[in-house]
């Protein structure tokens, strides 16, 4: 049996936006990489889920405090409002969230080994080592996870995040031998 469903929201963002570029100096260079990912809706199941069994830190400002504030109206019992919103059957549209978020999602650090130290090699040019980090931090996430992560790549759980793995942040050396 086919349920009533409703339509929550929509992935797709209005647009997407980068800025990188590069600064040398003195056989130093760094590199960077911004974007941006502005609209589009995602949800949390997860957070649903720890907010349902209460053990979300939503739900526990609420206790300390007494209360839920919704859209200008009070709730005093935390519990049957948590139970009643929370959880997978629950009412999803609390959970939804603007995907828009600006992230630093690559720096390098590099440098240029000096041209005279190769003079007397035939073989070897040049010698360039560099620091990378990737997906450093987010300078703005208006989600509680990572909007870009994705549990399946079907069309029914795009935008859905339910306990999923958290981005990976990555850190990496390189060198770069020219011939």
């Amino acid at each position: 049996m086919i349920q009533n469903l409703q339509k929550l929201g929509n992935l797709t963002p209005d647009f997407n936006l980068g800025w990188a570029n590069t600064f040398t100096y003195k056989g130093f260079s760094l590199y960077f990489l911004i974007d941006g990912r502005f609209g589009g809706d995602v949800m949390s199941l997860t957070q649903a889920e720890l907010d349902q069994y209460g053990v979300s830190k939503a739900t526990g400002d609420a206790r300390n405090r007494g209360y839920v504030e919704l859209e200008g109206r009070r709730f005093t019992d935390v519990q049957s409002f948590y139970t009643t919103v929370g959880g997978r059957s629950g009412i999803t549209e609390h959970y939804m969230y603007n995907a828009t978020n600006i992230r630093l999602r690559e720096l390098s650090l590099g440098y240029s080994l000096p041209k005279k130290w190769f003079e007397n090699t035939p073989v070897i040019k040049g010698i360039d080592l560099s620091l990378v980090g990737r997906n450093l931090f987010f300078f703005m996430n208006n989600a509680p996870y990572d909007p870009e992560g994705a549990i399946s790549m079907g069309n029914s759980l795009q935008g859905v995040d339910v306990f999923g793995m958290p981005s990976t942040r990555s850190f990496g050396f390189n060198v770069k031998v020219n011939f």
